[in-house]
């Protein structure tokens, strides 16, 4: 009797244990947390590319042949998602509000050094194969030239304006004016479109090492994505004017 009376325990507390549904209204409640156990793929894996020119194209070859309207979003200056609208019925097992996410694009650009001081030789290799030509760049490239670090550099600094006081000699000195916003291009989104042109605060150290700080409050990364949109949307016009495409920010 007392193996059936421990057996009826256990029967009740897992009785007890399992997830239970309550209709409240209009919804159904579940007791705990639930995950969909599926033997079979439900949804396609999202595919993805490093280049515009890349998803351009599996957007014609296969996206666009999709029965869904592909809702392209730049999400911000180095990823672009597309995404389906809601299924509803169209696609078998898809819930009513399912979207699926089906292709994405990751820029494969370098990320350059911000916000901290860089010896000379990385600030020259990075301004050479990290930046666009520009005056402010070849500018720097010659102020970077002029700083002999081992004789060492004194700087006058007010916060507005910086002065190098830079050894040439025993004697000798040459003061070399420093501009304190510089405007450069450098990699910084796909390269399908115009790198965007950003100012950057300028300081050099006592040491003769150049620090570059972003002085535009992030708006290269507006500029960047509206670059972005313009080009997949001149790329898609004629998915777009089938309705078949929607490109956003």
């Amino acid at each position: 009797m007392g193996e059936s009376f421990l057996k009826d325990a256990i029967d009740r507390i897992v009785e007890m244990a399992a997830p239970k549904t309550y209709q409240i209204g209009p919804y159904t409640y579940a007791s705990r947390d639930l995950e969909l156990v599926d033997t079979a793929p439900s949804r396609p894996k999202d595919f993805c590319v490093d280049t515009l020119s890349g998803l351009v194209r599996i957007i014609k070859e296969e996206g666009a042949r999709l029965d869904v309207k592909l809702l392209v979003q730049v999400e911000d200056q180095r990823h672009v998602a597309v995404w389906s609208d809601y299924l509803g019925d169209r696609v078998e097992r898809a819930r009513k509000y399912d979207r699926w996410r089906l292709y994405t694009a990751e820029a494969d650009v370098p990320r350059i050094t911000v916000g901290q001081y860089m010896d000379q030789q990385q600030a020259i290799i990075e301004l050479q194969s990290l930046h666009n030509a520009t005056p402010d760049r070849d500018y720097l490239l010659d102020l970077l030239s002029k700083i002999d670090v081992t004789q060492g550099v004194k700087s006058t600094d007010n916060g507005v304006t910086q002065e190098a006081t830079v050894k040439t000699g025993v004697v000798l000195k040459d003061t070399v004016p420093v501009k304190p916003i510089v405007e450069l291009q450098p990699f910084r989104t796909f390269l399908e479109i115009d790198q965007p042109v950003s100012k950057f605060l300028l300081r050099v150290d006592e040491h003769g090492r150049a620090g570059l700080f972003e002085a535009d409050g992030g708006a290269w990364k507006l500029e960047a994505k509206r670059s972005i949109a313009k080009w997949l949307s001149d790329a898609l016009a004629e998915q777009i004017e089938a309705g078949k495409v929607v490109v956003m920010i």
